[in-house]
């Protein structure tokens, strides 16, 4: 009689988790097409955006404070699959880089390299195809600034399936497929629910058609392979993530120590390290068949003359005016040097240790787009210890697309630039982290300073 009981209670469980499952797809594909219907309609304002995003932030953290997350199973991640699958064939929102996108697959078919070609030469192109993707390229002045593992991909994608924007989407599954399975095996179902239902993850890259997934699954595995020990591949692995991006230069100090922790020998460590140039040297080769540019030379120019939703860069360039150029990224730099002393650093987890860094590396940064910051995400997964001043980072990003332009406001558009930001949000913003870091500091080390405080004094 009790096994029955239980029986039915465990059924009833499951009927009611699965329902829960089923309702919350149905308000995530509620908020992404009434996305899609007002920006089909030209009625999308930032202002709408911000308030649907509010609606999916509202019921990720259901799933999260309702432990929802650890009753995933399949559905969940079925689910989910539907929920990428729709948004493949959906169309991007105050968004257009997936121009640039298939207008470097097209040009590396041609030309055999992207770099250092500007679509603007092609102004005048007479096939009404290219004539309507070149239309949409934003700074068409500028060569392309993307790594030679994205433009291999976008080269593939318009082989396979030219000009095709859900093509360029769908082939994103693998990757993110494979960091889901990935992190299951790592930290357990909860924190891969907590990855495949995030509502940047998903629209960021299903929806906009972000292909930093590659770089990401890429750079994470990397660690995952230093912790099995297998240190070369791990290398080349990371070698090839930073030729999608950049970003992942910051944590290779952290995968030298994993490396020094094992064998406890620097020339050894030296020689593993060398496949990460391996790594590069294999991806960019092909392109410098065809040209001597690379990525680098329309990158730098990116770097030193560009801002967008620059937060704690407003605060040094207020303090230090141009010659914040130079030395931005300094606070993440020291933060790395902090974190390898293990006498200052002990306490805290090696996901904190990296997730801090890039906090740091994005926060300084004077260009801040929201899809850069899920570079953070896989190290934010290990629910028992994580840096959450970045979860908050990672869904305040999303304020970024309150630029002028998608509020409407054309007279400060015509005075600041379309990419422009008013200024009480920025400043809004940058101030806001002071006291989110103050609480992470206070809580987290709140034992230690309450012990120090409970210390007997040496003058008795």
């Amino acid at each position: 009689m009790e096994f029955e009981r239980n029986k039915e209670r465990r059924s009833h469980i499951l009927t009611r988790t699965n329902l829960i499952w089923i309702l919350v797809t149905l308000a995530y594909l509620c908020i992404f097409q009434f996305w899609e219907r007002t920006n089909w309609e030209r009625s999308l304002s930032g202002t709408l955006y911000i308030l649907g995003f509010c609606g999916l932030s509202v019921v990720y953290g259901f799933l999260f404070l309702s432990k929802t997350f650890e009753t995933a199973g399949k559905l969940s991640f079925f689910l989910g699959l539907l929920v990428r699958v729709i948004l493949i064939f959906s169309a991007p929102i105050f968004e257009d880089d997936w121009a640039r996108y298939l207008w470097d697959g097209w040009i590396s078919s041609e030309k055999g390299s992207p770099y250092g070609i500007t679509p603007e030469a092609f102004f005048g192109e007479l096939d009404p195809t290219r004539t309507e993707i070149l239309s949409r390229i934003n700074h068409p002045d500028w060569p392309t600034i993307y790594g030679p593992v994205l433009e291999i991909y976008f080269y593939l994608i318009h082989l396979l399936f030219p000009w095709k924007l859900w093509a360029l989407k769908v082939f994103l599954l693998a990757p993110d497929i494979l960091l889901f399975f990935l992190i299951r095996v790592k930290y357990g179902a909860r924190s891969s629910a907590l990855y495949f239902w995030n509502p940047i993850l998903i629209k960021e890259v299903f929806l906009n058609a972000h292909p930093d997934i590659l770089g990401i699954f890429l750079l994470f595995y990397s660690f995952y392979l230093a912790e099995k020990y297998r240190f070369r591949l791990s290398f080349f692995i990371w070698g090839l993530s930073l030729a999608v991006k950049g970003f992942g230069v910051l944590l290779f100090p952290f995968l030298l120590k994993l490396h020094w922790d094992r064998d406890r020998n620097w020339k050894k460590a030296g020689i593993d390290a060398t496949f990460s140039v391996l790594g590069i040297v294999l991806v960019y080769s092909p392109f410098l068949f065809f040209s001597k540019e690379t990525d680098f030379t329309a990158l730098s120019r990116f770097i030193g003359s560009f801002t967008f939703f620059p937060l704690g860069y407003n605060i040094l360039h207020t303090i230090f005016g141009e010659y914040s150029r130079v030395f931005w990224a300094f606070p993440a730099v020291l933060s790395i040097l902090f974190f390898l002393n293990k006498r200052y650093s002990y306490c805290l987890g090696e996901e904190e240790k990296l997730s801090i860094t890039f906090f740091l590396f994005f926060y300084f940064s004077p260009v801040v787009n929201a899809w850069y910051l899920l570079w953070m995400l896989p190290f934010l997964l290990r629910i028992s210890r994580f840096f959450w001043p970045s979860w908050a980072f990672l869904f305040l990003g999303q304020i970024s697309y309150l630029n002028y332009a998608n509020l409407g406001d054309w007279k400060s558009v015509l005075e600041k630039g379309y990419y422009a930001h008013p200024d009480f949000l920025l400043i809004s913003i940058s101030f806001l982290f002071i006291p989110i870091l103050l609480i992470w500091f206070r809580i987290r080390f709140s034992s230690k300073i309450t012990n120090s405080l409970e210390k007997p004094s040496l003058l008795g």
